[in-house]
């Protein structure tokens, strides 16, 4: 029974890690830093007791051995509130991922393993119906709604948590009708708003638009490239391919014909 034991715990420690590895940078650091700012409170507790236990009794010593003893507080309870801050995050990014999935499935994706993933809010872009053009004005905008962003190879999905269950924002493919442009990234534009401008055409010559936000700018803004070099790498192979039909093209041509004057020359000989 042990054996079997290990081999089915093994794909699941292989999934979670995964999962772990889905998470922004930055969210994990923040889970660090909250981990050990626990630890850092528990400590200034653990010293003042102490302190007033030795000034109470008249026992210095009880203070100094306390001192000595506060790095191993330290450590203890930073490791204890990292293993009960650890896996919240963990089951919502997996809860995340099976539902972006789904909903990549669903509009046609090929590949249903996520490269990135974040949270973020999602905000339309209301259009101007006399310039065409996003209105610039922040009152006219709604506000801003909580999603999860999911990038994979082939596909862009936005999904929000409801009531009911999740709600598909936005899925569409990254291959086709589909742009993809950050903004407020420039080293000369510090204080504008870090987002993502996204563009889908539903039809010639409708586009809608939305706009990303989130608290990681370091992970949108990997969400771009990478998204970027999805489509770029399509485009190139949507080249190759035609450069590839032309080519063979080209060389039937020059044999079709060479194939005419010998069918003439045999229509030649059977008049003869």
């Amino acid at each position: 029974m042990a054996p079997e034991a290990e081999t089915t715990r093994a794909p699941q420690n292989q999934s979670l890690e995964g999962i772990w590895d889905l998470i922004p940078p930055e969210e994990r650091v923040e889970l660090i830093s909250e981990a050990q700012a626990k630890g850092i409170e528990a400590t200034l507790l653990f010293l003042l007791m102490t302190f007033s236990a030795a000034l109470g009794l008249k026992t210095p010593w009880i203070f100094l051995g306390s001192l000595l003893l506060a790095p191993f507080a330290f450590q203890i309870i930073s490791i204890k509130a990292w293993r009960l801050l650890k896996p919240r995050p963990i089951l919502e990014y997996f809860t995340a991922k099976t539902t972006a999935r789904a909903y990549a499935d669903s509009v046609g994706g090929r590949s249903l393993e996520p490269a990135l993933m974040l949270r973020g809010e999602l905000q339309p872009a209301i259009e101007d119906g006399t310039a065409g053009e996003s209105a610039e004005d922040d009152s006219l905008r709604p506000a801003p709604k909580p999603v999860w962003i999911s990038l994979f190879p082939d596909t862009l999905v936005v999904v929000a948590e409801g009531r009911n269950g999740a709600i598909l924002e936005l899925g569409h493919s990254l291959l086709r009708n589909f742009s993809i442009s950050a903004e407020g990234f420039d080293d000369g534009d510090e204080g504008g708003t870090k987002r993502l401008k996204l563009e889908v055409e539903r039809h010639p010559g409708e586009i809608s638009r939305w706009y990303l936000t989130s608290r990681y700018p370091a992970a949108l803004l990997a969400c771009e490239r990478r998204a970027s070099a999805y489509i770029g790498r399509h485009e190139r192979q949507l080249q190759i391919e035609a450069e590839r039909r032309a080519a063979r093209e080209r060389e039937q041509q020059p044999r079709l014909g060479q194939a005419r004057p010998r069918s003439a020359e045999l229509g030649f000989s059977a008049a003869r």
